[in-house]
């Protein structure tokens, strides 16, 4: 999934000086394993992810990049007590470069694990944002990390 965002990335700096915003949505495979509360087994997931990539830019010469993720079917199995999952949620980043040479990035994922058969359900959240003025001094670090263990 990077080697796409990093393509996609590299295609929109190249986009002619008229061009506005350029949208690309795309559906990739999905396979993870996570490991489940107990600590002693895994939850196989596979299923769809729904990627939105977005390139902006503006009339000052900056630009702006949006990533938008959600899963699509994706569902999981406890390979050891055979319990299911289904997975829904949200991925969404958003890079900011001002003409001026600030720079912005704010990353916000969510993922919950739906158990069935009454098994322990699962939220995953992660939030990370950074800004960096044109002289590399960082101005805002913020990192959230929790998750259900």
């Amino acid at each position: 999934m990077r080697k796409m965002l990093i393509a996609a990335t590299l295609a929109a700096l190249v986009l002619p000086a008229a061009a506005q915003a350029t949208t690309t949505t795309s559906t990739i495979p999905f396979q993870a394993d996570v490991p489940s509360c107990n600590g002693d087994t895994m939850i196989s997931l596979s299923g769809q992810l729904l990627v939105v990539f977005t390139v902006t830019a503006n009339p000052a010469g900056g630009f702006v990049f949006s990533t938008h993720t959600q899963p699509q079917g994706v569902r999981g199995i406890d390979t050891e007590t055979g319990t299911t999952y289904l997975g829904t949620g949200l991925t969404r980043d958003l890079t900011v470069f001002s003409p001026s040479g600030v720079f912005s990035f704010t990353f916000v994922d969510r993922f919950h694990l739906q158990a069935t058969g009454g098994a322990q359900s699962l939220d995953f959240s992660e939030t990370v944002h950074i800004t960096v003025l044109a002289d590399g001094t960082v101005t805002a670090f913020v990192v959230d990390i929790s998750g259900p263990c």
